[in-house]
């Protein structure tokens, strides 16, 4: 008995010889251009961003040691206004524009820390405000706060088989559904830019 050859043995066909079906070949170019373009609107985002941190910085009368920038992968630079002085304990100090106030912010990084992160101090008013930087701990923004996990730890809080009284029991009862729902509702809004 001779069996029929098996198609998926022998030479594979090659793929780089194979042209993509003109329909394939229009998606990835078309995928091309979106990402170069949303890479164009980025870059000019951060250096708009670049050039508000300089200008408001002139309008303070602050000259910094480097401006704000923008390094070669696109993401906003700091502008570094004063170096950290190790032996008087003061902090670094970087301006940075925050898009959630609009406005530029002063950050400062703790040198004592193995992993320096510069986190947020101030919102310049005046140039004094970059001195006074100098002297202030860098604050991070706190975690996002697990909604779910607090529903569950308050209604545990609340045990309802430790009461006697039947009609607080359906009070407890109530409370725990309310708070469940109050919390989760709340972890659902924190999610939505």
């Amino acid at each position: 008995m001779v069996l029929a050859p098996d198609p998926l043995e022998g030479p594979m066909p090659s793929t780089t010889a194979t042209a993509l079906p003109a329909w394939l070949a229009e998606a990835v170019k078309d995928r091309a251009e979106r990402e170069l373009s949303e890479r164009a609107s980025n870059l000019r985002l951060v250096m708009d961003q670049a050039d508000k941190v300089n200008k408001r910085l002139a309008e303070l009368g602050i000259e910094p040691l480097s401006p704000a920038g923008y390094d070669q992968h696109g993401n906003q630079k700091a502008a570094v206004l004063i170096l950290a002085d190790y032996e008087d304990y003061t902090y670094e100090v970087r301006a940075l524009w925050s898009t959630d106030d609009n406005a530029v912010e002063l950050h400062t990084a703790d040198f004592e820390e193995d992993s320096t992160a510069f986190g947020r101090v101030r919102l310049p008013r005046s140039i004094g405000d970059a001195v006074a930087a100098r002297h202030e701990t860098p604050k991070f923004p706190a975690r996002p706060r697990d909604f779910a996990s607090e529903a569950r730890w308050a209604i545990d809080g609340l045990n309802v088989d430790r009461l006697n009284n039947g009609e607080v029991e359906a009070v407890v009862t109530a409370i725990n559904g309310v708070t469940a729902a109050l919390l989760n509702l709340a972890q659902v809004n924190s999610r939505r830019p």
